[in-house]
């Protein structure tokens, strides 16, 4: 296979303003939650799109007052950029983070210490609903936390694994008081692998030691094959500076855009558009939420086709193929509009620049370019 990295930046050279990420209308709001369950009032923030169509996917970040606005825009910066789909952000503000994140009693050392129970319940029983129902949530969800936070993200998993799909744990405080987090998983009645991605930095305390122990345990004990588990050691970071990244590769793994796009490629060489609607609908089945079609990817290989290889035809197969189950971008319809306008293939051309126009939310620059395109080729045709 080709490499595409030339490609894009030939495409950028050609097609400048094509550069755009989607728009982004999102928008910030703050909730407050009334807990029968741990009886006090419990704040927080919320980050999702202005206009809510179908139930969103669902990040839910621990120590709010710190780690919300780091993971909007995270999250904001991957949408934009077609990395992941459109999701909410939920983030949860501490009162006493000791008392709620860790799972057993150690007042000698953190006194008020083991409420991890009851704050796990009024999750799972108050918050969650709460949030589904007053922002069309889905229960497609992922867990972050941070140090105490990362604890009790592995003791969610723990303890209710199918509470959420998957779980980010950042420097986790494994080394919890008497071995807790070696102890049994409830892990019988899975239909699936919870994702799971757990992280420590070499300067991080003692943290980098007790996840690489942690990791081994979950190996050597065989609770691995029931999880879909990455851990990294990241070189340099320390028991802060690790959250961005984790975040950020975390959300990565998630969404594996880079293997979609492998496995979509090669079928398309192997066997055009009915090998790789098939892979298609394989990945979007075994992923669900997590399947995320790498449209850019495929636009620029399929103009590759065009301009470095002579197929155009297809190029333009393909193009058609991806507009056909993916109808979402402008940027698929301006393509094939462009190879056809090149080609001379004049209504070709004029019909998916219309295409584009009708699908819309562009930079008012980009509707510009279609619009003198479109011109340009209807004007063309009118003289013939």
């Amino acid at each position: 296979m080709k490499t595409i990295l030339p490609l894009l930046i030939f495409i950028s050279s050609i097609f400048p303003e094509a550069a755009f990420g989607q728009a982004l209308d999102y928008k910030g709001d703050n909730f407050e939650l009334s807990s029968q369950i741990l009886g006090e009032q419990r704040t927080g923030s919320i980050f999702l799109p202005d206009s809510v169509k179908d139930p969103l996917p669902v990040l839910y970040v621990l120590d709010g007052e710190w780690n919300h606005e780091l993971a909007s825009g995270i999250v904001g910066h991957f949408i934009r950029w077609g990395r992941i789909p459109d999701m909410a952000v939920v983030s949860l503000n501490n009162i006493n983070r000791t008392k709620d994140f860790t799972p057993t009693e150690h007042d000698q050392r953190y006194p008020g210490s083991g409420g991890a129970k009851q704050f796990l319940e009024f999750i799972e029983e108050e918050l969650i609903p709460h949030m589904e129902k007053e922002y069309n949530l889905s229960n497609q969800r992922i867990l972050f936390g941070h140090s105490f936070g990362g604890l009790f993200s592995l003791y969610t998993l723990k303890s209710k694994p199918t509470l959420f799909d998957g779980y980010i744990a950042v420097s986790p405080s494994v080394w919890w008081k008497d071995e807790y987090m070696y102890g049994s998983y409830s892990f019988n009645d899975l239909d699936s692998k919870p994702f799971v991605y757990t992280t420590a930095g070499t300067n991080d305390r003692t943290n980098m030691q007790a996840i690489e122990q942690y990791i081994n345990f979950l190996n050597e004990s065989g609770h691995a094959e029931q999880l879909e588990l990455y851990s990294d050691i990241h070189e340099g970071e320390n028991h802060f500076t690790n959250v961005s990244i984790t975040l950020h590769e975390g959300l990565k793994k998630l969404f594996p855009v880079e293997q979609f796009e492998r496995a979509l490629i090669s079928a398309w060489t192997k066997g055009g558009k009915d090998e790789i609607h098939s892979v298609y609908e394989q990945n979007a089945q075994e992923y669900g939420f997590r399947f995320r079609l790498p449209e850019e990817a495929i636009r620029t290989y399929a103009y590759g086709l065009h301009a470095r290889d002579g197929k155009t035809q297809e190029a333009i197969d393909m193009l058609s193929w991806l507009g056909s189950v993916y109808d979402e971008s402008y940027q698929v319809f301006y393509f094939l509009g462009a190879i056809a306008k090149e080609d001379g293939r004049k209504e070709l051309s004029i019909f998916n620049y219309r295409k584009a126009l009708e699908v819309g939310n562009m930079p008012p620059r980009m509707r510009t370019v279609i619009e003198r395109n479109l011109n340009e080729v209807s004007e063309s045709q009118s003289e013939l």
